[in-house]
């Protein structure tokens, strides 16, 4: 079994350690870099352009964050290079300058935003192993996407993966699901076959049994997001073994 014990030996920063308000822009080079000088662990995002790349990049959509308009993925790289971002003088940028930047300096989580394609994204996922494969740092991925964590399991084993879940559902999505299938979320069987090596659980969904089995009887650590109140800390600390933190530093900032 792998040694994972760099997953919960730091608390994780939330998109890395930002602060709009002094124009620390989530998941931009100057968020990393503040995590690193306060020696946080990371978690940041990965999305596909059109052209295959992996983008280090939040939203499905580029008006919240850029000058840009539309979906990241009707863009080519050199498209999303010309933007600008909003409030901050960050590039954007792409997951191989991400891992030279932080250089095995912080453990590095990263979550593979889907698509939600019926096929699946097997050779957007293959790059990922691929530049991952090459980084000799502590690094992890997570996603939603059952489809993306089989297929990560088949191409790189070797690469820890997580499962990303929750209860909580919207109105919408109760209304096109039936009570099974609302129990087998909890219960995480939808990940049937992904094979974790750790969990990633909202924080207002803890205690929940999928979790709770899975850390009892399998011994995967369980990390919970986005942890911003003292009420959500106290969960965390009786529920869950790491913590996705934004807006205070764990360090400093008593319960």
């Amino acid at each position: 079994m792998q040694d994972l014990s760099w997953l919960t030996a730091r608390p994780i920063a939330h998109r890395g350690y930002h602060n709009k308000d002094a124009g620390i822009l989530e998941n931009t080079p100057s968020a990393v870099e503040a995590a690193i000088e306060n020696n946080f662990a990371i978690e940041v995002d990965v999305q596909q352009t059109r052209d295959g790349q992996v983008l280090v990049f939040h939203d499905a959509h580029l008006e919240r964050l850029t000058y840009g308009e539309g979906n990241v993925v009707n863009h080519d790289l050199a498209e999303l290079r010309k933007l600008s971002m909003r409030g901050s003088s960050d590039p954007i940028w792409t997951l191989e300058e991400l891992l030279e930047l932080v250089g095995s300096k912080i453990p590095l989580i990263i979550e593979i935003k889907t698509l939600g394609l019926e096929a699946g994204q097997d050779d957007f996922i293959k790059t990922i192993a691929k530049i991952l494969s090459d980084y000799k740092g502590p690094a992890a991925i997570k996603s939603f996407d059952q489809k993306m964590l089989r297929t990560m399991k088949q191409v790189a084993p070797q690469i820890p993966r997580g499962c990303i879940s929750m209860t909580t559902l919207d109105e919408n999505m109760r209304q096109h699901l039936t009570a099974h299938e609302i129990e087998k979320i909890s219960w995480m069987v939808h990940m049937a076959g992904t094979d974790p090596h750790f969990v990633s659980f909202y924080v207002k969904d803890l205690p929940a049994d999928g979790p709770s089995f899975l850390r009892e009887f399998y011994g995967l650590p369980i990390m919970t997001w986005t942890v911003k109140t003292k009420e959500d800390r106290l969960t965390a600390a009786k529920y869950a073994d790491q913590i996705v933190f934004e807006g205070f530093n764990p360090d400093k900032d008593p319960l």
